[in-house]
């Protein structure tokens, strides 16, 4: 009888530990995707926006038209000002690597690759606002799981259940005994709590939606226009206009 309870109490732990851990490794799993996607955003991202601000920064060239262009926008004032930026290129061969103005007078050109960037960092905000609350929504998801995971699984309860199976006493197949000693793994639960991932604004800046470029091409012309008298100067060989 008693290599049947051992051979019961066997089978029991080891598929309340297949259970525990099977729920453990999945939730760590999600963790570690949601936090690969999230640098990946990062990464993928703020680096192509900074680029484009950056592109618009040296078509207007003057401060106080990039300030406009950033109001305009509905940027934050401070947007390019960021460690980062330095890392960016400033030299226009660089800048604009396979970007290219298109029209038959070097104005149109300008104008048509301001436009160009302008859809560039539209198009890429657009992207990077859906991939935020995308990954803002997967965080929530996660950390319920996390929390409804150990709410579930009490691993002080669960190691104190099993030390109920270490003796072969028939009576513990009731499931009925207590055992009022100190159990082991008191203190483990904070110690193996899965740690919640870190929210999405903890890394990522939200931005918010620039307008239409039709919206704003009245006003953005304007001070394309007041650029334009700086570049009309400037050698064309090192501007692709």
């Amino acid at each position: 009888m008693e290599n049947f309870v051992n051979a019961i109490a066997h089978e029991v732990k080891l598929e309340i530990a297949n259970r525990y851990f099977g729920f453990r490794t999945r939730i760590e799993s999600e963790k570690h995707d949601y936090l690969e996607r999230l640098h990946n955003a990062d990464r993928e991202f703020i680096s192509a926006i900074r680029q484009d601000i950056r592109r618009m920064h040296f078509l207007l060239h003057r401060e106080q038209l990039f300030k406009d262009f950033l109001m305009l926008a509905g940027l934050p004032k401070d947007f390019s000002d960021d460690a980062s930026d330095r890392q960016l290129s400033s030299d226009p061969v660089e800048l604009f690597i396979e970007l290219k103005g298109e029209g038959f007078t070097r104005w149109r050109r300008f104008r048509d690759l301001a436009h160009k960037v302008y859809q560039s960092l539209a198009d890429t905000l657009a992207a990077y606002r859906e991939t935020y609350l995308d990954l803002s929504e997967e965080h929530k998801e996660i950390c319920t799981r996390i929390n409804d995971f150990h709410r579930n699984n009490d691993l002080s309860g669960i190691l104190c259940f099993l030390r109920n199976f270490d003796s072969a006493d028939i009576e513990r197949l009731k499931f009925l005994h207590v055992d009022s000693s100190p159990c082991p793994g008191v203190g483990l639960d904070q110690d193996l709590r899965i740690a919640l991932p870190s929210p999405v604004d903890a890394l990522l800046p939200m931005f918010p939606a620039v307008p239409p470029l039709k919206q704003v091409k009245k006003t953005m012309t304007a001070l394309l226009q007041s650029a334009f008298v700086h570049h009309s100067n400037s050698p064309r060989k090192t501007l692709p206009f």
